[in-house]
């Protein structure tokens, strides 16, 4: 069982490195076993197809990413806030190549991967796992009453992406906005937004955490 998750983990590992350097469509199972230094037998004992091994990718990396998110809203001087929230997403996201990718559905690293209706990678929030988020969150007192929250979800969703792909410019555009600056703006903006008057922080916290529970259990 340990080798097998070994070899499992090995594979994932290999699959992170050729998606971000050659995306999807050019990714095949012999180059994913070629990079673990593992046969195809093994390959697809571990995964059907293409797009399952990338079903784990992401959801691997997702499951990481949820821990330290966690960690990093601990950090905040007001977690439990919509701003908080948000601001420890974007400084744990920005961080990491492959989750900025799923962040902004990047194409030139899923391609044809995001047309699959197989495909189980979250799509954009909408009514989905972001939505629900914000409807608990305003059910705790920490989003403000009477706010859309499906189209909130939807603009953030946009919003999301575009300050990832602004972060990952910066390199090339260092004149412009640090990305501190950007993730400050955009979760003061989100703050204006949607936090009421006086929020309740701790049953925000205990919903994120019950939800994180469940998730991870």
């Amino acid at each position: 069982m340990v080798d097998s998750t070994r070899r499992q983990e090995a594979l994932l590992d290999a699959a992170v490195a050729l998606l971000l350097n050659r995306g999807y469509d050019k990714l095949t199972m012999v180059d994913v076993a070629e990079a673990a230094d593992l046969s195809r037998t093994i390959v697809y004992r571990h995964f059907a197809s293409k797009r399952e091994l990338v079903d784990a990718v992401a959801a691997r990396a997702l499951r990481g990413y949820t821990v330290r998110w966690r960690k990093e809203l601990a950090n905040e001087r007001t977690p439990g806030t919509a701003a908080s929230i948000f601001r420890a997403a974007f400084r744990v996201v920005a961080q990491d190549a492959l989750l900025a990718a799923i962040a902004t559905r990047d194409r030139d690293v899923f391609g044809r991967y995001l047309r699959d209706p197989e495909a189980t990678m979250p799509g954009p929030a909408g009514l989905g796992p972001l939505g629900q988020l914000l409807g608990l969150l305003q059910q705790a007192g920490a989003v403000r009453q009477g706010v859309d929250l499906a189209s909130v979800a939807v603009v953030l969703d946009a919003l999301t992406a575009a300050v990832l792909r602004a972060i990952q410019d910066h390199q090339d555009r260092p004149d412009g906005p640090s990305p501190e600056s950007l993730i400050n703006t955009v979760t003061e903006m989100i703050d204006r937004m949607l936090t009421p008057e006086a929020p309740d922080t701790a049953a925000a916290l205990a919903v994120i955490d019950e939800q994180l529970d469940r998730t991870t259990t």
